[in-house]
């Protein structure tokens, strides 16, 4: 039996369907990995710069750079108990 491309394309997977529920638990376990390794880095290392955390979160793991920034590096700083830092760009004195 031959199927038509309408078919074939109808019931492949689309960008919009939400992926497994396997992908996402992967995903975070990855993620939590991640952030305690770094966290353990920052312990040993506590004036570590972003760009030296995120290279060794690179080759620590298999997390995107794209959570980084958002969820890694601040977790991992709660866990390893730093000091939050400031953030943002630093205000001039209007004084």
């Amino acid at each position: 039996m031959t199927r038509s491309l309408a078919d074939i394309l109808d019931s492949a997977p689309t960008p919009a369907d939400a992926p497994e529920a396997d992908a996402w638990s992967r995903q975070l376990a990855e993620l939590e990995r991640a952030a305690a390794a770094l966290a353990q880095q920052l312990r040993h290392e506590p004036g570590l710069s972003r760009a030296a955390a995120q290279l060794f979160v690179k080759l620590e793991s298999d997390v995107s750079g794209v959570f980084f920034r958002s969820l890694v590096w601040p977790l991992a700083h709660r866990l390893a108990g730093l000091p939050a830092r400031k953030r943002g760009r630093p205000r001039k004195n209007l004084v």
